[in-house]
């Protein structure tokens, strides 16, 4: 059995990839970019997860959520017990012809080939061959469908980790068309920006940077200081943030919003969330570099990171105002 048309594009971030692919089945044409930004994709999160010694994320948690909410959408992430239920629940959305959004971990999808769990990866599935036994699924930067084994995709959608997988899916049966992007985005930017600011919980936002910037001197100690250095690079510029923690990509997605918006386009705010997602790629740079040094210094990651810090709270204080 062929797999069905697909409106596939290959992006950078799994999660706002698959928002872009959904939409256009359902003949809303956005780009990437656009459905990060109106989800509200940025976040910042500083935490301890037990390994590495600590953990800098920086989408946020509630990407999937913000956006189809915002575009009159009601969102849940359907869950299942029993991952039998779940691929059942998975067929029955296939056989009416609707994509599904599913988290996943790729260390039990085979074409990554992974040695590594990350569960919380997003992959829209397209259709099956019940004769084969394999689902039809697009994933980020990968042009072509991919295959994933029955077998395979029910291991895939359970796990734990950051994020708790139980069969985690979502499948729309519509999507609103009659939407005004422009109004949208400047809702979505204000509401990105005051969640950033919100300085009552120093895990995430800016108090989490400022919480991370004064820890600096302990992370010294660590045992794994090098690897807590290393993963929090990647986690920055190499792991599906399209470069800069996602700023790149929001940088993006506020230039499509000036077109749209003359409050936005008056604002300023894409040249100073380029000039953040180039900052964030020379925080990542640092900790790059930090990692490779025989003995822990972070000096450099310390002088970027203050930078990071004065240029995200000069940006969204500004946004947080927009339009009022």
């Amino acid at each position: 059995m062929p797999h069905p048309p697909v409106s596939h594009l290959p992006g950078r971030h799994c999660a706002s990839s698959g928002l872009r692919d959904i939409s256009a089945h359902h003949g809303l044409s956005l780009s990437e970019a656009m459905c990060f930004g109106l989800g509200a994709g940025l976040g910042i999160w500083y935490f301890d997860p037990g390994g590495p010694s600590r953990m800098v994320h920086v989408r946020s948690a509630d990407l999937e959520d913000r956006f189809f909410t915002r575009l009159g959408v009601p969102f849940a992430w359907e869950r299942f017990p029993d991952p039998a239920d779940s691929e059942r629940a998975l067929v029955r959305a296939l056989d009416q012809g609707l994509p599904v959004l599913l988290q996943t971990d790729i260390f039990h999808l085979p074409y990554y080939e992974s040695r590594t769990h990350f569960p919380g990866h997003v992959v829209v599935a397209w259709g099956y061959d019940p004769g084969r036994e394999v689902f039809f699924v697009t994933d980020t930067e990968r042009p072509d469908v991919q295959e994933v084994p029955f077998a395979d995709m029910r291991k895939a959608r359970y796990g734990r980790g950051i994020i708790e997988l139980s069969g985690n899916q979502f499948a729309p049966r519509e999507v609103p068309g009659d939407l005004d992007p422009g109004s949208l985005a400047v809702l979505a930017i204000r509401e990105n920006s005051a969640r950033l600011l919100d300085p009552t919980q120093d895990h995430q936002g800016l108090a989490a940077l400022e919480k991370w910037f004064s820890e600096l001197i302990v992370w010294e100690s660590f045992r794994d200081w090098a690897w807590t250095a290393r993963f929090a690079y990647q986690t920055i510029e190499r792991r599906g943030t399209g470069g800069g923690g996602f700023r790149l990509m929001y940088a993006d997605f506020l230039d499509e919003a000036a077109a749209l918006s003359p409050v936005i386009a008056e604002s300023g705010l894409a040249l100073a969330m380029r000039e953040l997602g180039v900052a964030w790629t020379g925080l990542a740079m640092a900790l790059k570099e930090a990692s490779e040094r025989e003995t822990p210094d972070f000096s450099g990651v310390r002088e970027t990171l203050a930078r990071v810090i004065t240029l995200g709270r000069a940006m969204h204080q500004k946004a947080v105002t927009l339009g009022g």
